[in-house]
C-alpha cells in the first residue's frame, strides 16, 4: 500500500512515497507473460479438433492432432453444418497409473451412443458426452 505524507500545516497531501514492493516492480509485465503463455497451453491441450484416426478397436475419433503415423491421420474441417458429418466430444483421463499426462479431448465420429460406445471401450475414466460437431473430411 502507498505510504502518504502529509504535511500538518496545511492539511493535504505534501507528496506520495511509494513502497518499492507496493509497486512490484516489472510484476505487472512478468504476469501478463504467464498469463499469455497460460492461455497458449491451455488452448494447445484442448484443442480444436483437425485429425480424423481410427483407434485400436475400430472407432473413428477427431483429435486436435494426429497421434500415429501421418498416412493413419485424415485431415478435417468443423464446419458447424448440420449436413456434415458428426462427431460428439468427451475428455477422457489418463489411467491412474499414467504419471504427468493430462486428461485429452476426443470426438467420436457418430451419434451420442456412438459417443458412449467409444468412452466405454477406451477404458478410463472419462466425462460424459457433449456436443454434437459437425465436420467434413478433406
Amino acid at each position: 500500500m502507498p505510504l502518504v505524507r502529509i504535511d500538518i500545516m496545511r492539511g493535504r497531501p505534501d507528496r506520495l512515497i511509494y513502497d518499492r514492493a507496493y509497486l512490484g516492480r516489472g510484476r505487472i509485465p512478468r504476469a501478463a507473460w504467464i498469463l499469455a503463455i497460460a492461455t497458449v497451453l491451455s488452448g494447445c491441450a484442448a484443442g480444436r479438433p483437425t485429425t480424423l484416426s481410427r483407434l485400436p478397436q475400430g472407432y473413428e475419433v477427431l483429435t486436435a492432432h494426429c497421434e500415429g503415423a501421418p498416412e493413419q491421420c485424415q485431415r478435417i474441417q468443423v464446419t458447424g453444418n448440420p449436413a456434415d458429418e458428426e462427431a460428439w466430444g468427451f475428455r477422457a483421463r489418463p489411467a491412474p497409473n499414467a504419471l504427468w499426462r493430462e486428461a485429452e479431448v476426443f470426438y467420436a465420429v457418430g451419434n451420442h451412443e456412438r459417443c458412449d460406445a467409444v468412452r466405454v471401450a477406451l477404458g478410463t475414466p472419462s466425462e460424459a458426452c457433449w456436443g454434437p460437431v459437425y465436420f467434413r473430411r478433406k
